[in-house]
């Protein structure tokens, strides 16, 4: 008798991969790290792009421009059903020339000189802010009147946009942001988000300033060089980009050193030397983006020995890369706890990598590095006013953050 054999082929985990524990790679993105050769995950609408969670799978994906980041390519790994309309036009969704030409027009503005240029207006902001928390009294929300409060600031400030109109706009970012929204509603934000930059882009032209929106249709538009509708969705895309991360960043970092008393130990005897290190590790960390990035083949090619063919899809886990013993020192302390001195970690993808890397990392860095050292130089007393339990992370979104973050003095 001839023994039957029945294959069985493996069903694609559902994507996106959510996190269960705050600070744990999930174990299905572990076990795909470490195994050989690359799998397919399904997608909401039932593709089924390549995961790839190798530090150095990742990089090759996000600087190969084999890859491309267009999103209305059909069959690109879309996130939700309105990717193309909500991002379809910004200047991180286009490839070669036509990415570098726009990237140019804003990256002046975020070099790492100007992030330092701005550290002693920041440090004005962030002092302020504290001041009002010492004045409101704890038990206080670190997200909503600390976080969010100086990286709306920062970043309306640099792009010239009031205050006032800023916080509408960021209220409607987060429904931009929130993959678990009704799609309609999404969209609505998104155009409310860009109505508000066209208005504040045609005040510039009418009382130019110093701001880098005044700059930008003042100066790029009026030479030619770009449209202004597409200075609109530049300025759409650095409000929103420059104030949720790095928000959720601030707060989940805040939570983290809390967490680990050792590490905040060591950050608090020297938070200026420590500082720089104890940002690029909680970077490495924390990786909060959850979704992206994403990318598809425009012609085969492989990863790591799997063939890619053209139109394929692949998504990415900055996660589990920046978990990977292969590309950090594990020697120590393990790469899956918090270590505020630990060396050689700022080649973390956190901020992805290649030409599509972020825009606005620099300036993320000084916000990040002056909000932790006055915040817990002011309340040396910080502490949670809220149980572990009743924690609130935001796993729907494109980006992993608190909802809110209880705390006192």
């Amino acid at each position: 008798m001839t023994e039957e054999i029945v294959a069985t082929e493996q069903v694609p985990v559902p994507y996106p991969i959510i996190r269960t524990c705050p600070f744990d790679v999930p174990e299905v993105l572990e076990a795909q790290r470490e195994q050989e050769g690359l799998s397919r995950v399904r997608t909401w609408n039932g593709r089924e792009p390549w995961l790839l969670c190798r530090h150095a799978d990742v990089r090759t994906a996000l600087s190969d421009p084999v890859f491309s980041t267009d999103v209305t390519a059909h069959g690109y790994p879309n996130n939700a059903p309105n990717q193309v309309e909500t991002e379809g036009a910004l200047f991180i969704r286009m490839d070669g020339a036509d990415h570098a030409l726009r990237r140019r027009t804003i990256i002046s503005a975020l070099t790492p000189k100007q992030a330092e240029r701005h550290r002693p207006r920041i440090t004005e902001i962030v002092d302020e802010t504290l001041d009002a928390m010492v004045e409101r009294g704890g038990p206080v929300d670190l997200v909503e009147h600390f976080a969010l409060r100086i990286t709306t600031t920062v970043i309306c400030e640099i792009l010239g946009v009031e205050h006032a109109t800023a916080v509408r706009v960021v209220d409607a970012m987060e429904a931009v942001f929130d993959l678990g929204a009704e799609p309609a509603d999404r969209v609505a934000a998104n155009h409310f988000v860009l109505d508000v930059i066209r208005q504040t882009a045609r005040e510039k032209q009418e009382a130019p300033d110093d701001s880098v929106l005044s700059r930008l249709v003042n100066v790029t538009v009026a030479k030619g060089e770009l449209e202004f509708e597409e200075i609109v969705t530049i300025g759409r895309f650095v409000i929103g980009a420059g104030h949720e991360t790095t928000a959720n960043m601030i707060g989940l970092g805040a939570l983290a050193l809390l967490q680990n008393p050792d590490q905040l130990a060591v950050f608090r005897a020297d938070p200026t030397a420590i500082a720089p290190s104890a940002v690029e590790e909680l970077l490495r960390y924390l990786s909060i983006v959850q979704v992206e990035p994403s990318r598809i083949a425009v012609r085969d090619t492989e990863i790591n020995g799997q063939p890619i063919r053209a139109g394929d899809g692949v998504v990415m886990s900055l996660f589990a890369a920046n978990r990977d013993s292969r590309a950090f020192d594990a020697s120590g302390v393990p790469l899956d706890e918090l270590d505020v001195t630990r060396a050689a970690t700022s080649h973390h993808v956190a901020f992805g990598y290649g030409p599509h890397q972020c825009v606005g990392q620099n300036l993320a860095r000084v916000e990040m590095q002056v909000a932790w050292t006055r915040l817990f130089q002011r309340l040396p007393g910080l502490r949670l006013a809220m149980a572990e339990d009743d924690l609130e992370f935001k796993q729907a979104g494109l980006n992993y953050g608190l909802t809110r973050l209880m705390v006192d003095w």
